[in-house]
C-alpha cells in the first residue's frame, strides 16, 4: 500500500513538472512570436537629407528628394515613409515632367503605390496646377485620385473645383470629376463670364533650399 502511495506521489510529481515544463516553453514561444512581430515593425535602413535618381536604361524616370526616408523592409508589406515631406519630378513615356509634393508621404515598395498628405501640389508639363490635402498615385497605371477637395489651375486661366475629389490620369490632363464648378476665362465657351475672377494657373515656385544630400541612383 506504501509502495502504491509513493507511485502515485511520484507520478503527481512529474506531472506537474511536466506541466511546468510545457507551460514554461509555451510562454516563451508566444514572447518570441511577440518579439518577433515587434522587431519586423520598425524603420531597418534610414537616411537623411536624400536624393534618389531612379533610372530605366540610362534614362531618368524619377528624381525625389527628402530630408528623411524611412524604409520598412522587414514586413509582409514593405513600405517606404517620409515624414517631413517630399518634392518629386517624374517623368511620363515622352519624357515630359510631372511634378509631386507632399507634407508626408508613403509608398508601397511592391506595388509603387505613392500616398501624399498635406499641402499637397501637383505640376504638369504644361504648368496646370493642381492643389489638395491628399492624394494617391499609382505609378504603375500612370493614375492618380482623391476624395478630397481638390483645385486645378490651368494655364490659360482656367480654375475648376471639385468638392469630392476626382480620379484621372497622373498628368490630370484627363479626369473624372465629382460635385464640381469651375472658372472660365471670358473668351471661352462662346464668351460665357464667370462671377469669380479666374486663377493665374501659374506654377508654384519648385525651388529648394540648398542642402547637402546624399543622391543613390537605382537602375531597373
Amino acid at each position: 500500500m506504501r509502495q502504491l502511495e509513493l507511485s502515485f506521489k511520484s507520478y503527481k510529481k512529474a506531472a506537474l513538472c511536466i506541466g511546468a515544463a510545457l507551460l514554461f516553453f509555451s510562454c516563451e514561444e508566444s514572447k518570441t512570436d511577440d518579439l518577433g512581430k515587434i522587431n519586423r515593425n520598425f524603420a531597418d535602413r534610414t537616411t537623411i537629407n536624400a536624393h534618389v535618381i531612379h533610372k530605366d536604361s540610362g534614362v531618368v524616370r524619377l528624381d525625389l528628394k527628402t530630408p528623411l526616408i524611412e524604409e520598412y523592409t522587414l514586413i509582409d508589406s514593405p513600405y517606404t515613409l517620409m515624414r517631413k515631406g517630399l518634392d518629386l519630378t517624374f517623368y511620363n513615356q515622352k519624357l515630359e515632367p510631372n511634378f509631386l509634393r507632399a507634407d508626408w508621404a508613403k509608398i508601397q515598395q511592391k506595388t509603387k503605390f505613392y500616398e501624399g498628405k498635406g499641402n499637397v501640389v501637383m505640376i504638369n508639363n504644361e504648368g496646370d496646377t493642381l492643389k489638395t490635402q491628399k492624394i494617391f498615385w499609382d505609378s504603375q497605371n500612370r493614375k492618380i485620385y482623391t476624395h478630397d477637395t481638390v483645385t486645378i489651375a490651368r494655364a490659360d486661366g482656367t480654375r475648376i473645383i471639385s468638392e469630392n475629389g476626382l480620379e484621372g490620369s497622373e498628368d490630370f490632363k484627363q479626369f473624372t470629376f465629382f460635385k464640381n464648378h469651375g472658372v472660365i476665362n471670358a473668351e471661352q465657351k462662346n464668351q460665357k463670364k464667370s462671377t469669380q475672377s479666374p486663377a493665374s494657373g501659374q506654377a508654384i515656385d519648385k525651388n529648394i533650399l540648398p542642402l547637402e544630400t546624399k543622391t543613390k541612383e537605382i537602375q531597373d
